[in-house]
């Protein structure tokens, strides 16, 4: 990659190229993708409107997986700031980030947070810190000053609408929040009936559905013929 082979040169990157960097790493939103990452992964949801399975995927669908890399280097290099999520409450300041860096230091808290859930510890509440826009407008001939949300905010809440996860707060106020039991349920999705026939949901391994396929239509089969 070009900006390994500038860093390994002794170039520093700037918050801009690092950010336009991560946007080449990002993903096009289209569904078909999506479904071909969940049958890549062997994984066969078997339901007309399955639940949210982005917390499944690496990069959560969104992005290749070197972007966490390359944001981590860019930490280090300090062309942009770093998140801890060592804390009990963990803040993402957003204020100052480009669009696409501040889309995967959401999406590096998330990993890290899916790693300490599996390590069986408790999730803090996650706040994202946001820019604002401010625009004075004329109401009842008197001059009011609005606060608009941010080509940032408004990047950040699509994504967290696409991802399926529930938060606090409105990007034009300039903070949201995400609860941590929200996280651990997001992270752990439940399959439990399909919306219109109340029949169970299985995400299983592909060969164990396709087993079970088989299995069916023996038993179908034999049905039949009795």
């Amino acid at each position: 990659m070009v900006f390994r082979q500038a860093i390994t040169a002794g170039l520093l990157p700037s918050s801009d190229v690092l950010s336009q960097v991560l946007g080449c790493l990002r993903f096009p939103h289209d569904s078909s993708l999506k479904t071909t990452f969940i049958d890549n992964m062997g994984i066969s949801c078997d339901m007309p409107h399955h639940p949210n399975t982005n917390s499944l995927l690496e990069g959560f669908g969104e992005y290749d997986i070197r972007a966490f890399s390359v944001l981590e280097e860019g930490g280090l290099l300090g062309a942009v700031a770093s998140t801890s999520t060592k804390y009990s409450q963990i803040v993402i300041d957003a204020r100052k980030s480009n669009i696409y860096t501040a889309e995967v230091s959401l999406l590096s808290t998330l990993k890290s947070l899916k790693h300490r859930l599996a390590a069986g510890a408790r999730l803090p509440n996650v706040t994202i810190l946001l820019p604002t826009e401010k625009k004075q407008v004329d109401l009842d001939e008197r001059e009011k000053t609005l606060k608009l949300a941010g080509r940032v905010g408004q990047a950040v809440g699509s994504l967290l609408r696409r991802l399926g996860i529930k938060y606090q707060g409105e990007e034009s106020h300039g903070r949201m929040r995400i609860n941590g039991l929200t996280l651990r349920r997001w992270f752990n999705p439940k399959f439990t009936s399909a919306p219109s026939t109340g029949a169970p949901v299985e995400l299983l391994p592909l060969p164990s559905r396709l087993a079970k396929g088989i299995a069916d239509q023996q038993r179908d089969i034999r049905s039949l013929s009795l």
